[in-house]
């Protein structure tokens, strides 16, 4: 059985959004501006800069450097390795995926939990908007 159904989820959420050629597969991202052609406007997730978070979803491809599907909700397809089934996730400070909240070293950073891993390769992505601001 699939997490998905498990938890009664039947659907994941995945959209058509501008970027740059600076966000890749697996970046988690932020909305970064109005969608000017009807499709969101994402960057990299930074969780030292309260404006580029909170994280709203992951980067599942991009068919241009600057085009690019967002899943923001359900079990992701395979681009993740090494994950360990069952346990959580959160946004690196790199926009990578993390097992554990970035440290803060000289500057404050936001934690956000991402998702659970579901398989070494997949995030059942189910982003909380709930941050907590760490203190170096």
């Amino acid at each position: 059985m699939s997490l998905n159904a498990s938890f009664g989820y039947s659907r994941n959420e995945v959209r058509r959004a501008e970027c740059t050629a600076a966000e890749g597969v697996g970046d988690f991202v932020c909305v970064a501006g109005d969608p000017p052609n009807g499709h969101d406007v994402v960057a990299k997730a930074d969780p030292a800069d309260f404006n580029k978070m909170p994280a709203v979803g992951v980067v599942v491809s991009k068919s241009t450097p600057i085009e690019c599907l967002v899943q923001w909700f359900g079990e992701t397809p395979s681009i993740f390795t090494g994950l360990a089934s069952g346990e959580i996730y959160f946004v690196g400070s790199d926009a990578k995926i993390a097992e554990e909240p970035p440290t803060p070293t000289t500057v404050p950073l936001f934690t956000q939990f991402m998702g659970v891993a579901t398989a070494p390769t997949r995030l059942f992505l189910r982003p909380n908007d709930h941050m907590v601001r760490r203190i170096p």
